[in-house]
């Protein structure tokens, strides 16, 4: 039996990530620089959760392929 990753409470990947994007105070990021910076505190996740993560447009904006902001105002 193959064990699945631990899932982390719900919320903490998108609070980790939006606590990160506003720490850069509207500059964009690349969904490896978000990975990275959050990895200390939500540990490994998969690519997808972070894209599924950053589709939240209440609270991120797609600057381009694979870049992302928090949104503003």
């Amino acid at each position: 039996m193959v064990s699945s990753p631990k899932r982390g409470p719900r919320g903490a990947l998108k609070n980790a990530v939006r606590a990160y994007l506003e720490s850069l105070n509207g500059e964009p990021a690349t969904i490896a620089e978000i990975t990275e910076a959050t990895k200390g505190e939500v540990g490994e996740r998969p690519s997808s959760s972070y894209r599924a993560t950053l589709q939240d447009e209440r609270y991120f904006e797609r600057v381009s392929r694979g870049v992302f902001r928090i949104k503003q105002g």
